[in-house]
């Protein structure tokens, strides 16, 4: 006997059938139209270039490239942010995500960024040990110049941003009724408080601090000569792609990196002691890493293999302290329901995602 087939129940034309964009859960809401929408208005902005009245270079063909560069490196820096961030379920507010990024190239063109240099790469000294002869100098000056240097300065909001939780933390302890409920909501809403909140941060910071590197220093260094203006601008576009593609998701793993060790710190007050030097060391050992091999390896092929080595284990540490911030989070663990970690019985109640 013949089983009896399933009918399929009868189709109906709805108003939100005929308009897909309405009724639902409409297409506005969904998280893969930022990246389109930026690419698509990459494009045209390529195609408006020049763009009138932005005067970026006295070299007509020069002012072109570099509108140019600057909207690819935007992009470039955009789809890596907004990537974490998904990947963070959107642990901190879009604009102070984007606060974090503006503010770390600002602060490298200040004071501060010279000191820190100063420090790193001659009281240690760094650049004395990179250019020594000895090979194992060369990889020390990269670890203890570059790498610590770059990977502490990354951090310098997120000190900052955690140090604010701290100090709101004890205000609304010591505080009552509306004047403790708002120290503690400023404490939840714009701090770090746990590893995801260090690492989406992170990779902002890592992230502008590729862009005012690569655009400020790496870039104009290949294009001082005006004389071949064609054969320069393809020198710079070519060479922010090369380090805009690997050395953008280094950057920013290696940031991510530290940051998730500051928020684990944030839990665990008793062990930052070891706990910020063993994210800010790894991180350096990898950034030094990277730049010890262009120095040391001279054979291209070994080169490549070297540094995809690296590339790949910088960004899977990011990928694994990603996931297991997400396994820990107490402010997740809140939202899906789930029974308190041990780390989450230590945290504030009101711990809600801010999804603003």
């Amino acid at each position: 006997m013949t089983a009896e087939q399933p009918q399929p129940s009868e189709f109906q034309l709805t108003r939100g059938t005929v308009f897909p964009l309405i009724g639902g859960r409409s297409t506005w809401s969904q998280e893969y139209l930022p990246p389109m929408i930026a690419t698509i208005l990459v494009g045209l902005s390529i195609f408006a270039v020049p763009f009138p009245g932005v005067h970026l270079n006295a070299n007509d063909g020069l002012n072109s490239a570099w509108q140019i560069y600057l909207i690819v490196a935007a992009y470039l820096a955009f789809m890596m942010v907004y990537y974490i961030y998904r990947m963070c379920s959107r642990a901190r507010p879009w604009w102070l995500v984007a606060l974090v990024m503006a503010v770390t190239p600002v602060v490298m063109t200040g004071p501060v960024w010279h000191a820190w240099y100063y420090f790193f790469y001659s009281v240690i000294p760094g650049t004395a040990w990179e250019k020594s002869s000895n090979p194992l100098l060369v990889i020390l000056g990269n670890f203890a110049g570059t790498g610590l240097c770059e990977e502490s300065f990354k951090t310098i909001p997120l000190l900052i941003l955690a140090l604010a939780g701290v100090i709101w933390a004890n205000a609304a302890r010591h505080t009552t009724g509306d004047m403790s409920a708002h120290f503690a909501r400023m404490r939840r809403r714009f701090t770090i408080t746990e590893p995801l909140h260090g690492i989406v941060l992170g990779v902002a910071s890592g992230t502008g601090f590729f862009l005012i590197e690569t655009l400020a220093e790496y870039v104009p260094n290949i294009m001082k000569d005006d004389k071949y203006v064609g054969e320069k601008a393809f020198d710079g576009l070519a060479l922010l792609l090369a380090r805009g593609l690997p050395t953008l998701a280094e950057h920013a793993a290696w940031a991510g990196l530290v940051g998730y060790f500051i928020g684990l710190s944030v839990l665990r007050p008793r062990a930052a002691i070891f706990l910020l030097p063993l994210g800010w060391f790894s991180a350096a050992a990898l950034h030094g890493a990277w730049d010890a091999t262009d120095a040391l390896v001279k054979q291209s092929l070994l080169n490549f293999g070297i540094e995809l080595v690296i590339a790949i284990l910088s960004y899977l540490l990011l990928g694994g302290a990603l996931f297991k911030a997400r396994e820990i989070s107490p402010t997740l663990a809140a939202a899906n329901g789930a029974v308190a970690s041990p780390a989450a019985s230590e945290r504030p109640s009101d711990s809600d995602w801010d999804h603003d």
